[in-house]
């Protein structure tokens, strides 16, 4: 398994590596002397490795996943959008706009963005697809499950 650095230079995962990052990824808010005890390393051990996956930008970052149906946005939609390379930045200032994109990727192929969406009533997509539809074409689709809601572990 390689990983890339912010330098663009290939860091090195070994196993003991690999079970850190699989280990935070499904539970960040471990105690780094419990993931120690999992992995079979002691706490300083563990503890420097974190550190280090952390310098080298293999750890990005922690975050909390949020049940949007607990804040009432229990509708998601993937939204495509298609449009031509002069509106490209447009639609980036645009998205910054919207409280709910929730993320996008610019991708190759026809469509230009994908991105993932929640809102709380259909009203709200209808804004979305408006305000988005002012440069290009908007294509939509409801999600109606997310079977695999948390991100796969790595390893």
């Amino acid at each position: 398994m390689v990983a890339r650095t912010l330098n663009s230079s290939a860091v090195e995962l070994d196993k003991k590596d690999r079970a850190i990052l699989k280990a935070l990824q499904l539970d960040a808010r471990i105690s780094l002397s419990s993931l120690g005890k999992k992995i079979g390393l002691s706490q300083p051990a563990v503890s420097e490795r974190v550190r280090k996956l952390e310098d080298a930008g293999v750890i990005d970052g922690y975050a909390a996943r949020i049940n949007l149906k607990a804040v009432g946005l229990g509708l998601q939609a993937i939204v495509r959008v298609r449009t031509t390379h002069e509106h490209i930045q447009r639609y980036l200032a645009l998205f910054k706009t919207l409280p709910a994109v929730l993320e996008v990727f610019r991708v190759t192929g026809d469509d230009c963005f994908v991105l993932r969406c929640a809102f709380g009533e259909p009203g709200e997509l209808e804004t979305v697809v408006d305000a988005l539809a002012a440069y290009g074409s908007v294509t939509t689709s409801l999600v109606l499950s997310h079977p695999m809601s948390q991100a796969a572990p790595l390893g």
